[in-house]
């Protein structure tokens, strides 16, 4: 029996336009009526992440990759990187000519060095520094843009306690806690509700998504995911331009 639904947000939930259709909205909310517990499972930061969570706010938001799970204004789980290590790791990326830009955010600041980043969208709630090195902030998350693959591997090497993740198609990369990825969180989330993993269903698209596709009880890939979590799927559903996690909920979940 389904007890928790799991989803990521970009091009899982969300339609390529960055929006949530109403028909999904409905289907989550009938899900719910069904005492299913609803969680969005993202990347993004709550502020980038806000204006969808007013459209539907979930039981429990997972953000910044895994690093922060909380249930309303409770906290269940959270990893950051130290204050000192981000130091560390802004200094090292200031001097790698590759990197055109770095963004670093935990739940109270938002802060980048290039402004060119703030022209978009789901960067407009970040604020220009001229020297991140002066902001002595712990971060949950440290994402790069940069031209050169390798040179952001040759930093991440000096860093063991930290995670690199490339997302698919992007020059952008993030710098997260080690603990802080999606699977952790959810398994957070079972012993907080004393739940068993077993009894989720997961839906996603991408590398980070890959580990809770593998391990819930369900994992569910929408059609437009990397052959990669295409792989560990129990199955594929729609895309997310035709509403595929709504579909399947609706076919396996509610219908039953």
């Amino acid at each position: 029996m389904i007890k928790i639904i799991v989803t990521d947000l970009d091009n899982t939930l969300l339609r390529s336009d960055k929006s949530i259709s109403d028909r999904t909205i409905t289907v989550l909310k009938e899900c719910r009526t069904k005492g299913i517990k609803i969680v969005f499972a993202t990347a993004r930061s709550t502020q980038s992440a806000s204006r969808f969570l007013e459209q539907f706010t979930p039981d429990i938001f997972v953000g910044y990759g895994g690093a922060l799970v909380s249930a309303g204004e409770e906290v269940i789980h959270r990893f950051d990187i130290s204050a000192e290590i981000a130091a560390r790791i802004i200094k090292d990326c200031l001097n790698t000519p590759e990197i055109s830009a770095i963004l670093a955010i935990n739940e109270s600041v938002a802060l980048t060095n290039n402004v060119e980043a703030l022209a978009e969208k789901d960067s407009a709630h970040y604020q220009y520094v001229d020297s991140l090195t002066d902001c002595n902030y712990s971060y949950l998350k440290i994402s790069i843009n940069a031209a050169s693959q390798p040179a952001i591997e040759k930093i991440a090497a000096n860093y063991p306690t930290l995670d690199m993740l490339r997302y698919t198609g992007e020059n952008l990369y993030r710098f997260a806690n080690r603990n802080a990825v999606k699977w952790n969180a959810l398994t957070a989330i079972s012993k907080h509700f004393n739940v068993s993993t077993d009894t989720f269903v997961a839906f996603g698209d991408d590398v980070n998504d890959l580990e809770m596709i593998a391990k819930c009880g369900i994992g569910v890939a929408v059609e437009n995911a990397i052959d990669e979590v295409k792989a560990v799927a129990g199955y594929i559903c729609g895309s997310n331009d035709n509403d595929g996690v709504a579909n399947w909920l609706k076919k396996h979940i509610l219908n039953r």
